[in-house]
């Protein structure tokens, strides 16, 4: 693969591609979730923007903005449908003539395993929970490899182990909805860990000479506003909770003896944890790390006594923080804080570009010379285009350029930073939040029955963007 800085967009299978029962495709947990009483937006991603049918144009049209890189995920119920692990050629031809796409206008395919969209029969079985999922994964990541090959220089094992931990068992918004549930929380995570090292040891069994393999996290490193023991302190648990249970097995091969014991400490059971996972773990670490960067993990002391976690689906903040905000706390740990000074979106999240250069930084510091791309970076806003559908985001565009002007900076300051990839390539469907909450490049007219791809001011932004710094 070429050493030039990959500029690109992002995807995942559930979120673009419809066609959710075509081809010998299998149900996930998410269309299981979406067609149940549980959804009670009554909103699906059943047709959603139709990238199964329109791949060609939205590839064709990352090109034409200069993109030399597109991140998107395989759905694997598309491949492997049913328990009996008989693989869907149909699902393995659509994905060919994707990558006969990416090949044609010279685009590097960087491709995930599972963004979030588990087959429904692991889901049936207990989901990230089920204690064969590791070797189901390992099956199907070794389908894949053997298929594709080096046709994907770049893999992905597992997208945000941390996040979609996070909503299916703390927040409870995501199949299976479990809420509160740190125990379920913690052997999710282990899971995801096992899961991460088998399908790299299939990988490497393979023994490809130009492709790599990576895993991406969900969050940045936690920070605090204030420097005392006890915020320190806060700051550590956090990092125990978001991060280091993902990203040290997974790039160091190993857990923290303190953060075992802390987790213990909590009353959390991890005989779930065997010495053969532990050794393969051990043996079979990423290549580089997928950073997504979208704002900054600030949390103080617990001083509510509690353990919550909420966070805003409806869109409905009010900009000044004393609403719709985002809870993550743990009692005896740390919970959310918030700095007054700085602007949140109509969601909550707040927008503080220099947290990109932050967390690069501190990625380097911990995990050394990594390889780091990030792999997603976008605003969600309510877009509202007009009579003939273009949309002036000029948010968005405030918001990229700022963010990507510290992740060069964090570059330029030695972080092996080799890509980029804006969230999102066209509009989509957002968990849970639907089609209101618009982050593409490229406009969908979900109205119109055609579902007309219109490129919003971003999108020409980004393609002059890229053209100037193309040799970064």
């Amino acid at each position: 693969m070429s050493e030039k800085f990959l500029w690109g967009s992002a995807t995942a299978a559930y979120q673009c591609e419809g066609g959710w029962n075509e081809d010998g495709k299998g149900p996930s947990v998410w269309d299981t979730f979406c067609h149940s009483p549980a959804n009670t937006t009554g909103i699906t991603g059943d047709v959603s923007c139709d990238f199964y049918h329109h791949y060609a144009e939205d590839i064709r049209m990352m090109a034409e903005s200069g993109q030399n890189t597109f991140r998107f995920s395989i759905s694997w119920p598309r491949i492997v449908p049913k328990e009996d692990r008989v693989v869907n050629e149909a699902g393995l031809a659509f994905y060919d003539r994707v990558l006969d796409e990416c090949e044609k206008y010279g685009i590097v395919p960087n491709v995930t395993l599972v963004h979030y969209d588990l087959p429904e029969y692991i889901g049936q079985k207990g989901g990230w929970c089920y204690e064969g999922i590791a070797d189901e994964f390992a099956y199907y990541a070794a389908v894949v490899f053997q298929h594709y090959g080096e046709r994907i220089p770049l893999y992905v094992t597992i997208n945000e182990p941390n996040h979609n931990a996070y909503c299916d068992y703390c927040v409870g918004n995501y199949p299976p909805n479990h809420k509160n549930d740190l125990q379920s929380y913690a052997h999710c995570l282990y899971n995801m860990d096992v899961c991460n090292a088998k399908a790299i040891r299939e990988f490497r069994e393979m023994g490809f000479k130009n492709s790599q393999i990576g895993i991406v996290q969900g969050c940045g490193p936690a920070t605090s506003l204030q420097d005392t023991p006890e915020y320190r302190e806060a700051v550590k648990y956090c990092d125990y909770f978001c991060n280091f249970g993902i990203l040290d097995p997974a790039i160091k091969g190993y857990f923290e003896p303190e953060l075992l014991e802390a987790v213990k400490a909590r009353g959390i059971d991890l005989s779930f944890m065997k010495d053969e996972d532990l050794e393969i773990i051990k043996n079979n670490t990423v290549d580089f790390l997928g950073q997504n960067i979208y704002s900054r993990l600030i949390v103080k002391p617990n001083e509510s006594g509690i353990t919550a976690f909420t966070v805003n689906n409806a869109g409905n903040n009010d900009g000044t923080g004393k609403t719709a905000r985002e809870t993550r706390a743990i009692a005896g740990w740390f919970e959310s804080d918030r700095d007054t000074d700085t602007r949140l979106n109509k969601w909550g999240r707040e927008i503080y570009p220099k947290c990109a250069y932050n967390t690069l930084m501190l990625r380097k510091e911990r995990y050394g010379n990594i390889p780091i791309y990030v792999t997603e970076n976008g605003h969600g806003c309510y877009d509202v285009p007009d009579e003939n559908g273009y949309v002036e985001d000029d948010d968005r565009i405030a918001f990229l350029n700022d963010y990507i002007g510290w992740i060069l900076k964090a570059k330029e300051d030695g972080v092996n930073v080799k890509g980029y990839y804006c969230w999102s390539t066209m509009d989509l469907y957002s968990w849970i939040n639907g089609y209101k909450k618009r982050y593409g490049l490229v406009r969908v007219d979900y109205e119109d029955g055609l579902l007309r791809r219109i490129p919003k001011k971003s999108y020409y932004w980004y393609r002059d963007f890229i053209a100037e710094h193309k040799d970064v």
